[in-house]
């Protein structure tokens, strides 16, 4: 072998490599009936047919399937992507609310993919608020009768160490062809879900409150209207950086609304938070930059209500 065949080769061999290392978890079940990322399967997990593709089924009666822990790191963006479909009488293509449905419950009452975080010494461990009030991972709705790709983008709490997905079904029957999980790398931002790219039925972390919901516009863009006090998820932040807000919404009812951001500690207390922009300034879309954290943040929450919310995007400043 020549020594250009030679560099070609290891080159395509690091270039595997490294793809491979990039996910965390990839399997197709139409491919491949490899179990060996799940725990043991419990009775009413099988291999077969739906919707005319291959796929694992759980079955109704099952309580949850798991699968094996995963090594996560904080604070790395992660991306879970999961195609699915379940039996069930309320669906995206049999009722059109289920948004609405969803942002009430947290998608709770659905079958759904569960993540729960764990430390080194295996106990469970979350997100905390105010120093004691835990902040649960919220997992993905499964709520189509057809195929779907479903989306989560997170973060693992501080103290993670592995994270367990599991299978819950709620009484329904519940069929997946595919689970990949991945650093995220294509948002472009330190916040998860910005822009709300992942569609309606895919909230990202996002809580809107009783009254909001996410919703596709007639131009087939998802957006979220807040309600009075919605939240994001955690994201990191460094004290000692400075960072960029884009902004774009529009408000809706008498009061005014408006977009602020909350800082935390490792503990989760809350350390204050900085006013980022009202309604009327932000419905072209507007930047704030150059603001730094309090203090001691380690976190920051987006707060924004009675917007009719389509982005926010947070980066951090160069630093020269």
């Amino acid at each position: 072998m020549t020594p250009v065949n030679v560099l070609a080769g290891l080159w395509l061999l690091l270039a595997v490599t490294s793809a491979n290392a990039q996910s965390l978890l990839d399997i197709t079940f139409n491919q491949s009936r490899d179990v060996t990322q799940f725990e043991p399967l419990t009775d009413g997990v099988t291999w077969g047919t739906a919707r005319d593709q291959s796929c694992l089924i759980v079955d109704a009666g099952v309580a949850t399937q798991a699968l094996k822990p995963i090594a996560v790191e904080s604070p790395t963006k992660y991306k879970l992507t999961l195609r699915a479909a379940v039996d069930d009488s309320d669906t995206i293509e049999t009722n059109d609310r289920i948004a609405e449905i969803m942002s009430k419950n947290g998608g709770r009452s659905f079958a759904e993919c569960e993540l729960d975080f764990f430390d080194s010494s295996g106990n469970k461990t979350t997100f905390l608020l105010y120093g004691s009030t835990a902040v649960d991972t919220s997992g993905i709705a499964i709520v189509s009768g057809e195929f779907r790709d479903c989306v989560f983008v997170f973060y693992a709490p501080p103290n993670a160490d592995t994270l367990r997905l599991s299978l819950t079904p709620r009484k329904r029957t519940l069929y997946v062809q595919s689970l990949k999980l991945e650093p995220e790398t294509t948002e472009g931002t330190v916040n998860c879900n910005p822009d709300f790219r992942y569609g309606q039925f895919n909230a990202g972390g996002w809580r809107p409150n009783s009254e909001g919901r996410l919703f596709k516009r007639p131009d087939n863009r998802t957006v979220m209207k807040c309600g009075s006090d919605s939240r994001s998820s955690f994201f990191p932040v460094d004290d000692e950086s400075r960072y960029s807000f884009l902004c774009q919404g529009t408000g809706y009812g008498p009061i005014s609304g408006k977009v602020i951001v909350t800082f935390y500690d490792e503990a989760g207390q809350e350390l204050g938070y900085t006013h980022l922009f009202w309604d009327r300034d932000m419905q072209q879309g507007a930047t704030k930059s150059g603001i730094q954290p309090i203090p001691g943040s380690k976190f920051a929450m987006l707060k924004p209500s009675r917007i009719i919310l389509e982005k926010v995007m947070v980066t951090e400043d160069d630093p020269t």
